[in-house]
């Protein structure tokens, strides 16, 4: 399958936007590109938590997840090649600066970058009406999708799918969030604990669910490859670590914003982008050290990685804010 809805069109239209291709538009869609990746958006997402706004952000970070996933999803079902894989006519921009490599693996439809971006400004377009907001959006909206395109590594159709399908989400999650917020935030802690941890389970045998009606369906040599490109496990093991260490953190720390003091600021900003990227690290070495039962054992790197993520979310969401509060209490008290 090449382009799963435009066809022939939509390898045109590649082609066509491929055409344009210089060493500076190259670099320019290159950086643009990067603020869909995940660990970008992770590092913002964490430090928005730290100093701007709890609640907000973490109805964001939920959205986040369910949409990731759902991406997940969609791709192992639709299991359609990316362009370079299907014809080596489409040119990937893998190198930039000799140093910085951008690319993709695993399938195409729908873009994950751009159903990322079509869900955040889809929810944040919904909760704001700040004309700068506004415009700084729809330029990513636009220009991370399109990158994503000419870097050779999704179909027109992706780009434009994952799109909309963000906003359909996000628009259904802030239509939900309206009617049925408050009754969630009422249960008690028990309740929540059960809840993060059984909707994390029903997230991951979802996502099992999807393979093995995808084979079935389809036929069974594909399920090597389904599981060797699947994400199953990040985002129910993120949900579980999410909804897990909220729990404790609004019981034993309750940590407080401060909006106006830099040094707070300042402090949590470099403690929470350090602990992001070490996690980060962490995890992929993980993930690496069961590279190879891969092969024998294909769900299994779908569970070391609930494990490992829940294991980023939850220190993320409860051990980092109990150290920069000690840290803060400690400089502080000595003003």
């Amino acid at each position: 399958m090449s382009d799963l809805i435009l066809g022939s069109f939509g390898e045109r239209l590649l082609e066509f936007l491929q055409s344009f291709s210089n060493d500076i538009l190259d670099f320019f869609f290159g950086v643009v590109t990067t603020f869909g990746n995940t660990l970008p958006i992770l590092i913002i997402i964490v430090l928005l938590y730290y100093t701007y706004n709890k609640e907000y952000i973490l109805k964001l970070l939920y959205l986040l997840i369910l949409s990731a996933h759902l991406n997940s999803i969609l791709k192992i079902f639709f299991h359609n090649p990316r362009p370079y894989v299907y014809d080596e006519k489409f040119k990937v921009t893998t190198q930039i600066l000799r140093e910085t490599t951008w690319g993709a693996d695993g399938y195409s439809f729908p873009s994950g970058h751009s159903q990322t971006q079509g869900t955040l400004w889809g929810f944040v377009f919904q909760k704001y009406r700040n004309f700068s907001i506004l415009i700084f959006g729809l330029v990513l909206l636009i220009s991370v999708p399109l990158s994503r395109s000419y870097l050779g590594v999704h179909w027109p159709s992706d780009i434009l799918v994952g799109v909309i399908v963000g906003i359909l989400v996000a628009f259904l999650y802030v239509q939900v969030d309206i009617r049925y917020g408050n009754y969630y935030t009422e249960k008690s802690d028990k309740t929540k604990l059960v809840f993060g941890f059984l909707g994390s389970l029903l997230l991951l045998i979802l996502g099992f669910g999807v393979v093995f009606f995808t084979t079935f369906l389809f036929g069974s040599s594909l399920a090597p490859d389904l599981w060797n490109h699947s994400d199953l496990g990040v985002y129910p093991g993120i949900f579980a670590g999410v909804s897990i260490g909220k729990v404790f953190e609004d019981n034993y720390i309750c940590f407080k914003i401060y909006g106006r003091q830099p040094l707070r600021i300042l402090i949590r900003i470099i403690i929470g982008f350090a602990s992001v990227v070490l996690l980060s690290l962490f995890t992929d070495k993980v993930s690496g050290l069961f590279e190879n039962f891969q092969s024998t054992i294909p769900w299994l790197s779908s569970i070391v990685d609930y494990c490992s993520y829940f294991i980023l979310a939850f220190t993320l969401i409860l051990i980092i804010p109990l150290l920069f509060t000690k840290i803060e209490s400690i400089i502080f008290r000595s003003k």
